[in-house]
């Protein structure tokens, strides 16, 4: 159950479908319990995992300040994402269906429109108090890191004690591993390229044929002697 992958010398480090079945239901809970400030958890769950986020690129710097504006609708009516990543390279993001009902869903708890207005500068990630945006990825990494902790004692309580472990080692990051690593099992690989913002297929290749443990089951019991 521990999901860590070698391609050459760069390990890709993901969560399995039930750790992140737990996670994300965590969150949802949490967001029940405590709308007011757990829907912002459960938004900042939903982009990093379904938009292949960076935690950078949730947190306001000296050289982006996410905002809902960034979230824009083209000739098509199709929705995207505009953010700024490594290297200072700004890219767009498609927006699924899914995604959308969380960002409206998000901002209707901030008692927001359904869908964010062209050039609207409101703070993506608001502040638990006032109306500017989180700076730096600390603060975020502890919302996330809060989600994990109560995701792993529901975890241990249901008997899953390695997956347990294996989200106690797990780091914001692998949301965007798992996002991408669930992704290229369905859709081509350069749209997957693109979205995450790497620089070459080659990257976005180690992310292809990791769900090794149903490969691992389907030659378990192969024969050698016929």
């Amino acid at each position: 159950k521990f999901f860590f992958f070698f391609h050459g010398k760069k390990a890709i480090r993901r969560l399995s479908e039930l750790q992140w079945a737990y996670i994300i239901e965590t969150a949802e809970m949490m967001a029940k319990e405590n709308p007011a400030i757990h829907e912002r958890t459960l938004f900042i769950m939903n982009a990093l995992f379904a938009m292949y986020l960076r935690i950078s690129e949730l947190a306001a710097s000296t050289r982006w300040i996410p905002q809902m504006g960034h979230f824009y609708q083209d000739i098509d009516g199709n929705w995207w994402f505009k953010t700024v990543g490594k290297g200072n390279k700004e890219r767009d993001i498609s927006v699924s269906d899914a995604m959308l009902m969380s960002l409206k869903r998000y901002r209707h708890s901030l008692g927001l429109t359904s869908l964010p207005s062209p050039g609207e500068t409101t703070a993506l990630v608001q502040k638990t108090l006032g109306k500017g945006p989180i700076k730096g990825t600390r603060h975020i990494r502890k919302i996330v890191q809060d989600c994990f902790d109560k995701a792993i004692e529901r975890v241990k309580t249901d008997g899953f004690t390695e997956d347990a472990e294996m989200i106690m080692a797990a780091t914001v990051h692998w949301l965007r591993h798992t996002g991408i690593s669930e992704d290229v099992k369905t859709r081509p690989r350069e749209h997957v390229r693109d979205d995450a913002g790497h620089s070459s297929s080659a990257i976005t290749d180690r992310y292809i044929d990791i769900e090794l443990r149903a490969r691992h089951a389907s030659a378990k019991k192969k024969l050698i002697k016929i």
